[in-house]
C-alpha cells in the first residue's frame, strides 16, 4: 500500500559506535520534530548492537530497521546475525542490497536469498537497487530490471507489498565528481520501475510498491527530489547522521511544493 505520508529512513550505518550517543540523539531528534514527526513514517537503522537496546528504550514511539541480514538461516555460521534474531528482537524492517554491501561481495544471488530469509520471517525489505554506471544507452536499464525481478520472482505475490524499492544510483553516492540525480531523471526511472512492476505483476503491485531515492541527499535538494521525483520516500545516509540536518530534511519534505503552488494561485486541493 502506498504510503499516505513521506517515508524517511535514516541509515546511520556505522557512525555511532556508542550506545548512549545514538540514544540521545534519536531522542533529541523526535523532540526536535515534536508534532512533525507524525507527518513522516520514520524508521532509524542503527547498528545491529544497538538494535535490542534501542527498541527496548524506545518502545513503539520509533521504527526500526536493521541495516543487513545473514544470507544463512539458523546454524553453523560464525558471526552472522540471521533473519529470524532480527525479528525476535522486535525489528521490523531490514536494508537489504544497499550498494555498499554489494561493493563488498553481495551478488544479486545473495540479495535474492536474504530477501527471502527476510521474509520467511516477516520482515519489511528495503530492497537497494541501482547501477554502479550511467551509459549513453540502456544497459543500465537492464541492470534495474534484473535487481528488481531476480527478487519479486523468487516472493509470494500476496508478500509484494512487504518489499520497498529503494532506488540509489552508485555514480551518485558521495562521489568524488559531485554528480548527482535530478528530480526529472528520478522521475523517469521511478515511471521505468512502475512500468516492470505493470507488465511482471500488473496493476495493484505497481501502484502499491512504495519507491524511495537514496543518493547524495541534502536538506537543499530533499524537497525537490521526494515531491518533483515522485518517490514515496528517501534513504539516507551521511545528512542522517546530525539531528539537526535530518530534522532540516524532514521539515522541508512535508510541505509539498506542488500543493504550496496550487494555492498561491487560488485553486485549494
Amino acid at each position: 500500500m502506498i504510503s499516505k505520508k513521506p517515508i524517511v529512513i535514516a541509515n546511520l550505518k556505522a557512525s555511532h559506535a556508542i550506545y548512549k550517543e545514538i540514544e540521545k540523539k534519536i531522542t533529541l531528534l523526535c523532540k526536535n520534530l515534536n508534532k512533525d514527526k507524525s507527518k513522516v513514517d520514520l524508521i532509524i537503522a542503527p547498528a545491529f548492537l544497538h538494535l535490542s537496546r534501542l527498541k527496548s528504550f524506545f518502545k513503539k514511539s520509533v521504527t526500526l530497521s536493521a541495516q543487513d541480514v545473514s544470507v544463512f538461516e539458523n546454524g553453523s555460521h560464525t558471526g552472522e546475525v540471521t533473519a529470524d534474531s532480527v525479528k525476535d528482537a522486535g525489528i521490523e524492517y531490514v536494508i537489504i542490497g544497499h550498494s555498499e554491501r554489494r561493493e563488498r561481495g553481495d551478488t544479486q544471488e545473495i540479495v535474492v536469498q536474504k530477501v527471502q530469509n527476510a521474509m520467511k520471517n516477516d520482515l519489511k525489505v528495503v530492497l537497494c537497487i541501482g547501477e554502479k554506471d550511467r551509459d549513453e544507452g540502456v544497459k543500465y536499464l537492464k541492470v534495474i530490471e534484473n535487481q528488481i525481478l531476480s527478487v519479486f520472482n523468487t516472493v509470494d505475490k500476496k508478500k509484494h507489498e512487504n518489499i520497498i524499492i529503494a532506488y540509489e544510483p552508485v555514480w551518485a553516492i558521495n562521489n568524488k565528481n559531485n554528480l548527482s540525480i535530478d528530480a526529472h531523471s528520478l522521475h523517469s526511472i521511478v515511471i521505468y520501475i512502475r512500468k516492470i512492476l505493470l507488465e511482471k505483476y500488473g496493476e495493484i503491485i505497481s501502484k502499491n510498491i512504495n519507491i524511495l531515492y537514496g543518493g547524495s541527499i541534502t536538506p537543499e535538494n530533499a524537497q525537490d527530489l521526494l515531491w518533483n521525483g515522485e518517490v514515496q520516500g528517501l534513504l539516507i545516509g551521511r545528512a542522517s547522521w546530525e539531528v539537526e540536518s535530518l530534522v532540516k530534511i524532514i521539515k522541508n519534505i512535508i510541505v509539498n511544493p506542488k500543493k504550496s503552488l496550487l494555492q498561491v494561485y487560488g485553486h485549494k486541493k
